[in-house]
């Protein structure tokens, strides 16, 4: 044993073709006599995929030739030894890289093993499910160190090429320090400000090595998309969505990670962006998930309805009325037996009236039914009571200019925000105001009063930490600011578009209600306030 030990210890990719070709015959040969050397064989040739930061001095080719000849090895091995794919899994997750490591570290492995997925399609999903787990490691890893600095970082994107030589991050030189100065009151401020330079550096090596990862990622899913067959893609698909509920859906720090599956969905809208969403739909309104799963569930729904520019106008309105209906639903059956607002009790509840007011502060416009034939077909479906019309007419509004009519989701909110459950108390403050600004400049609903008289009232609890305070300021697809990657992702994006400011029909009781309100952009930005490195980036 170790005999083949040291022979597996040989440096042989990097040497000529004739040397490459004997070695792989002779790594065939162990395991066709002896099975049990299939583990260090894996190992060593997994061990290859890292990035080498010393190329020998004999070498002859460059590291990506190497990493193809480790590649065909793999195969050949596995072609004698078909059962060796189980072996196989443990070894790629044995040499993982470890989140701290440098970003051709990261990029390397995960260019090699998505490869292998290629050729062994049976661990696909587990190779997967190992390249998202460590891309939301490293990107909560990155919202945490982010909560403790307020200073701007430089990011310079990763170039992928991994035949060039790389400089190891933690090595890299700091600037020299002059005029160094003995006096004490100076000591504590020049060690804070070196933690504070250490903390931004660190950081943007994690937000480079991040971006490197989704890149190779988007790459992955496009070359998926574009050549392999309709089954090998949702089987992709379907193991991103299990993957998703996993390692994603609950890590409330993510910030980037997301945004695979996003992309994933807009490659076939019809199909996987209509499955997440009833996906997510049923995380929300079965009674038996944890509260934590429903109400992460309802901030992704309402970020991806808001941002996702590739769904149509029924989408978005279906959506809205499947969320509304449900939300009716509960106030029903909860309503009746209120004694005062628990924000813990009903958490869920006002989780999905939030993303209601977000999704429509986003994309009002698709939610304004734009000819007879959807005003005609909507309207055979009305079943809002005359009683709850009164208050605003959703239908078409209020005020002299308000010739817009409404989807059939929007009918019932006003009996939502008037409910005893009184979510515009309880939704994020951000939001809540974002919303009666809109709703009011959209003519669609004027909710002022209800917010005067909420000021009056006290409600326990109400802003301690807990899983819906966590949420209120999580918006999972916040911009994307990832440099070298963002590119798959802007196309498909849905920005903020601000309203205008023409509110000629604005009374002066108006005017004064909206003095502690920003403007229309800068309050619907506040919104985004989700962890974000291009705070400290840009």
């Amino acid at each position: 044993m170790s005999l083949v030990e040291a022979a597996l210890q040989v440096d042989w990719s990097f040497r000529n073709r004739e040397f490459v070709n004997s070695y792989i015959d002779f790594l065939e040969n162990i395991v066709s006599a002896h099975a049990f050397y299939i583990v260090p064989i894996l190992n060593a040739i997994v061990g290859g995929f890292r990035f080498r930061h010393v190329v020998p001095a004999y070498s002859k080719v460059t590291r990506s030739v190497s990493y193809e000849r480790h590649h065909e090895a793999l195969q050949c091995i596995l072609q004698l030894i078909p059962t060796g794919v189980n072996s196989l899994v443990v070894c790629l997750v044995r040499h993982m890289p470890h989140k701290r490591f440098n970003t051709a570290e990261q990029a390397a492995y995960l260019k090699n093993i998505y490869t292998i997925s290629e050729y062994v399609p049976v661990i696909r999903r587990q190779i997967l499910g190992l390249a998202i787990d460590q891309m939301v490691r490293i990107d909560a890893q990155i919202q945490i160190e982010l909560d403790e600095i307020q200073e701007d970082v430089d990011i310079d994107p990763y170039d992928m090429n991994f035949d060039n030589d790389y400089m190891s991050e933690m090595s890299e030189d700091e600037e020299d320090e002059d005029n160094e100065d003995d006096d004490d009151e100076s000591i504590d401020s020049i060690a804070s400000l070196a933690e504070k330079n250490d903390t931004a550096k660190e950081i943007s090596f994690m937000v480079r090595k991040l971006d490197a990862m989704m890149n190779l990622s988007f790459q992955y899913f496009t070359k998926c998309y574009e050549n392999t067959t309709v089954d090998v893609q949702n089987d992709i698909f379907y193991a991103m969505v299990d993957i998703f509920d996993r390692v994603v859906l609950k890590t409330l720090k993510s910030r980037y990670t997301q945004f695979l599956l996003f992309y994933f969905c807009s490659l076939n809208v019809a199909v996987y962006s209509d499955h997440f969403l009833q996906h997510l739909i049923h995380h929300i309104t079965d009674p038996l998930k944890p509260s934590v799963t429903r109400v992460a569930a309802s901030a992704y729904i309402s970020s991806y309805v808001a941002r996702a520019k590739f769904l149509e106008s029924s989408t978005i309105q279906r959506t809205i009325l499947t969320l509304s209906s449900w939300c009716e639903s509960y106030v029903d059956q909860n309503e009746p037996t209120m004694k005062n607002l628990d924000c813990n009790k009903h958490d869920v509840f006002y989780a999905v009236v939030q993303a209601i007011m977000y999704i429509f502060c986003f994309r009002w416009r698709d939610l304004v039914l734009d000819n007879s034939l959807d005003i005609e077909e909507d309207l055979e479906e009305d079943t809002v009571s005359e009683d709850i019309r009164h208050i605003t007419h959703p239908e078409t509004g209020f005020g002299s200019a308000a010739p817009r009519v409404w989807c059939l989701g929007l009918r019932n909110i006003p009996r939502l925000v008037m409910s005893r459950l009184n979510p515009l108390k309880i939704c994020s403050p951000a939001v809540v105001r974002q919303f009666a600004k809109i709703a009011r400049s959209t003519h669609f609903m004027y909710v002022y009063p209800i917010l005067e008289k909420n000021r009056e009232i006290f409600v326990s609890g109400l802003g301690m930490s807990n899983t819906l305070q966590t949420v209120q300021t999580f918006f999972p697809f916040d911009p994307y600011k990832l440099e070298s990657s963002r590119g798959y992702i802007d196309r498909i994006y849905f920005e903020w578009i601000a309203e205008d400011d023409d509110e000629d029909d604005s009374s002066g009781d108006e005017d004064s209600e909206d003095e502690s309100d920003e403007d229309v952009t800068h309050g619907i930005m506040s919104m985004s306030i989700s962890p974000s490195p291009m705070n400290y980036l840009e």
